[in-house]
């Protein structure tokens, strides 16, 4: 995320075969005076080649099925070369297969292409602060998979009380910290701090991590 005097802005590229969408993206997120698209591409090998001139963006909304390289691969690729950039998957697929893939390539959050455009904005502005957007459909899909796995392995609890525990749950579900807030009757600032105490327990530096943690050992 760059500064302009007092005007603070996302600088983001787009990856998106269908010509329709990947135009609707830009023109939507250009509304935004808080994102900054750079540049659309329809193939994530046209973004590859295009990279290493540019200044790099901060942030790359990929979609799944590209033709040539997926965007599964691209973003493996992405963040191997250029770990600091964000790679956010938008895509119509909801199936855990995809986004655990999604998830070990790199990626900092799985978008779907159904949510709400103010949802959208509101999900990237997130991530550009270290946020891991999930779409709550598919976050809560993806946990309940998990359990349904019956994994007996033994975890750690962390020392998590009650409320953390349902944090957790919240977070899994896709949910802000604002929406966890009105959630608890709680202030804004106490939920934030009721997640650094997570990460903290959970030894953890991010939300990325932590989607990490919770999915390997069930904790939501």
């Amino acid at each position: 995320m760059k500064t302009d005097g007092e005007q603070r802005f996302i600088k983001l590229m787009i990856v998106e075969d269908q010509k329709e969408v990947r135009e609707g993206l830009r023109y939507l997120l250009d509304l935004d005076p808080r994102i900054q698209v750079v540049k659309t591409f329809e193939r994530a090998d046209e973004l590859l080649e295009f990279l290493p001139g540019l200044s790099l963006p901060d942030m790359v909304l990929m979609d799944i099925g590209l033709p040539g390289l997926s965007g599964i691969e691209a973003t493996k690729a992405i963040r191997k070369k250029f770990p600091e950039m964000k790679v956010i998957i938008l895509t119509v697929f909801e199936d855990e297969e995809k986004l655990l893939s999604s998830i070990r390539a790199g990626a900092n959050g799985y978008i779907l292409k159904n949510t709400k455009p103010e949802m959208l904005l509101e999900q990237l502005l997130s991530a550009a602060s270290d946020g891991t957007p999930l779409s709550p459909q598919v976050a809560r899909r993806l946990f309940e998979d998990i359990k349904r796995r019956g994994d007996d392995e033994n975890h750690e609890d962390y020392g998590l009380t009650p409320r953390e525990k349902q944090i957790i749950s919240d977070v899994a579900d896709g949910m802000t910290s604002p929406e966890i807030a009105r959630k608890h009757n709680i202030a804004d600032s106490t939920a934030k701090k009721h997640i650094l105490h997570i990460y903290q327990k959970l030894g953890v530096s991010s939300k990325a991590e932590f989607v990490r943690k919770a999915i390997r050992e069930n904790l939501a």
